[in-house]
């Protein structure tokens, strides 16, 4: 508080003795509030299609993604060498961990103004375990990076750079490439509409969710979401990049999973702290092995870990649920790291959030 005063004093003491300057301070600081947010794309724009992980299923695979992203009147990029599943470890990966974290920084450092992850599965975590180890950080980026599953590894990377993110699906599989693929996972998802979205046709989501958890709270609940495959943010916890529920919207999902095995896995994150001071909890796609088309049978299991694990910390938190994000045949955008609210009402609960609008503070 006293920072602030002092910094209005010599505000407005510069703007007495020179107005010139005093306006181009202003300038300065209203850069500042946008250099965490990305800015929308526009015609002949590039988007840079990354392979930080699995390797593509096919050459059709590849060639259906660089073709969707020119019918939208874009550039798109997929670097030559990029993809040597010969190479890599199992012969599962897009390449080497090595190169993968390399064309990776490039893509981050390039010319392009959205990187868009081709698949998940497996191998982002190693990455973002190299880049940490050489301390990388892009300070001048102002990119988004896109992607679900694996890709979750990449969003608390983000996080940890105060940088916007979108959750999304993978550019490799979705409505318009299911005649390749053949997967059911985001089967219904557009590819198409997630482009309107870079674009700013879109610039803040209203989703519905059904609220298992009130949490006894009134008026609009204000933070930003942040999470993603519940499988990686396990994985995360303990590192540098283990997700922080302060302020935020802790959002995950997951496969088919056995309710005991979950409850306990949703234990861990709680005795981990991720809930402590969050502001709610937002569950997408996470459906029981045996249930999976039977969403009731999933909110009893959340229901009992909010009874026996939640409430007794003195975490009294709302907890909503939708699933049309994740691994379904949904997979809807949720932006990441951006200003977000959520109303709740008697039994459904909305979710306003800003596409780009970054929820970082300016001194972070």
């Amino acid at each position: 508080m006293y920072k602030q005063i002092i910094t209005l004093m010599i505000s407005a003491l510069v703007w007495t003795m020179n107005p010139a300057v005093a306006m181009e301070d202003q300038e300065h600081q209203g850069s500042a509030r946008k250099a965490h947010t990305w800015n929308f794309l526009t015609a002949g724009d590039k988007i840079e299609i990354i392979a930080p992980g699995a390797a593509p299923l096919s050459t059709e695979q590849v060639e259906g993604a660089k073709n969707l992203i020119r019918l939208h009147d874009l550039e798109s990029y997929l670097p030559e060498g990029a993809i040597r599943q010969q190479d890599s470890l199992y012969g599962y990966y897009a390449n080497t961990t090595e190169m993968r974290t390399h064309y990776f920084k490039e893509a981050l450092l390039g010319d392009s103004k959205a990187l868009w992850a081709l698949r998940g599965g497996f191998g982002c975590e190693g990455v973002v375990d190299m880049l940490e180890d050489q301390a990388f950080v892009p300070h001048h980026q102002r990119k988004p990076v896109l992607g679900s599953s694996d890709v979750t590894s990449f969003h608390l990377l983000y996080a940890q750079w105060k940088r916007p993110s979108l959750h999304a699906p993978v550019l490799g599989f979705g409505q318009e490439l299911y005649s390749v693929t053949k997967s059911g996972v985001n089967k219904n998802a557009s590819l198409s509409a997630v482009i309107d979205v870079l674009k700013g046709d879109v610039k803040q989501f209203e989703y519905n969710f059904d609220i298992i958890h009130t949490g006894g709270l009134e008026g609009p609940l204000r933070g930003s979401v942040l999470g993603g495959n519940l499988s990686i943010l396990e994985s995360h916890k303990g590192t540098k990049t283990a997700i922080q529920g302060k302020n935020r919207f802790v959002f995950f999902e997951d496969t088919a999973e056995d309710g005991k095995r979950l409850h306990r896995r949703l234990v861990g994150l709680a005795s981990a702290g991720v809930f402590d001071e969050a502001e709610g909890i937002i569950i997408g796609n996470l459906p029981l092995i045996g249930h999976e088309t039977e969403p009731e049978e999933t909110k009893k299991i959340i229901q009992h870990f909010i009874t026996e694990s939640l409430l007794p910390k003195d975490i009294n938190i709302p907890v909503v649920y939708s699933p049309r994000f994740g691994h379904g045949a949904h997979n809807d955008v949720m932006p990441f790291g951006t200003t977000a609210s959520l109303i709740l009402g008697e039994e459904k609960a909305i979710l306003k959030v800003s596409v780009n609008e970054s929820a970082y503070p300016l001194e972070e």
